[in-house]
């Protein structure tokens, strides 16, 4: 393991021992496996077993929008803004990302003073977006293993991952593990139900949650929750118009609104980014009730 690695907490997916640097990765002194390092990206694979929780094909174009769309502005702020009014010792404590994905929102966090431990994702294409972006340490999983985050973290960060996880719960429990008493998990996730579409199909989404369905879910993995509040509230009339529309109109190819959603129209990305900046200020105050996006800041207990 080089030297950024070193302070790292990781562990054998092979056998779950833990991980110990070397020349040019990590070894196992459990069952002795290395695991190599390329490019900046550690390697720390055994094998898939899973199905696919995203589709490669966007990579290139969230590279092209993460700093400029009002939809990923508007995320990384409040998740910033939960941290702050919930993490009264943030300062002190570093993030691991699960599923960094092309590593723009961590790059913000860099950028925002955050300190970085790391970062993990199943797709080697998204890291090596991401390698480009940020200087903290990227180790590419397996989809569908048990994620490989040994004992001792104080903070950790899944963004818009759960959703697609067939096991919510048992990932929720593994990062509750990783996490030293005290330990702080942050979280954004879709919401409502009753918005799930064929979008969210083509995204691979498992589900969206009710802020009733995460606080469960939360609490099963032995989570103490700090924060709790729905964010994008703007879009949801938005989302229930367009559906609405759809079953009007002659239905486009979900990949070409997927497209659309992706477009920077200027106008209407200025309109929603001042809309989100009130909202933002909002939040910093109270938990809303309602929006398109659930943040939840959570602790495993002392």
């Amino acid at each position: 393991m080089s030297e950024s690695w070193r302070g790292l907490r990781l562990t054998c997916p092979a056998c779950r021992a833990a991980l110990a640097p070397a020349a040019s990765g990590a070894a196992c002194g459990g069952c002795g496996v290395r695991y190599e390092e390329h490019d900046g990206i550690l390697q720390l694979l055994a094998g898939s077993r899973g199905a696919p929780g995203y589709d490669p094909h966007f990579f290139e174009t969230l590279e092209r929008v993460e700093d400029r769309h009002f939809w990923y502005l508007g995320r990384r702020s409040v998740i910033l803004t939960a941290l702050r009014r919930s993490v009264p010792d943030l300062a002190r404590r570093r993030l691991f990302d699960v599923g960094c994905g092309t590593g723009g929102l961590l790059a913000h966090f860099e950028r925002s003073g955050l300190r970085l431990a790391g970062a993990c994702d199943v797709y080697l294409e998204s890291l090596r977006v991401a390698r480009r972006r940020v200087d903290a340490p990227l180790v590419l999983v397996d989809q569908g293993r048990e994620l490989p985050l040994g004992e001792g973290h104080d903070l950790v960060g899944m963004f818009d991952v759960l959703e697609h996880l067939d096991d919510d719960v048992g990932m929720l429990r593994t990062l509750h593990r990783s996490l030293t008493p005290g330990g702080v998990l942050v979280l954004t996730v879709p919401a409502h139900p009753v918005l799930f579409d064929e979008m969210d199909v083509l995204a691979r989404h498992r589900r969206r949650y009710t802020r009733a369905a995460l606080a469960d879910v939360l609490r099963q993995a032995d989570f103490e929750i700090r924060l709790l509040s729905h964010f994008m509230a703007p879009l949801v009339p938005a989302l229930l118009a367009v559906r609405a529309l759809g079953r009007r109109l002659p239905r486009t190819q979900p990949l070409e609104r997927r497209n659309v959603e992706f477009r920077v129209v200027p106008g209407v990305n200025a309109g929603f980014r001042a809309i989100l900046a009130l909202e933002r200020l909002a939040l910093g105050r109270l938990a809303l009730p309602f929006g398109s996006s659930i943040v939840a800041v959570a602790s495993r207990g002392a």
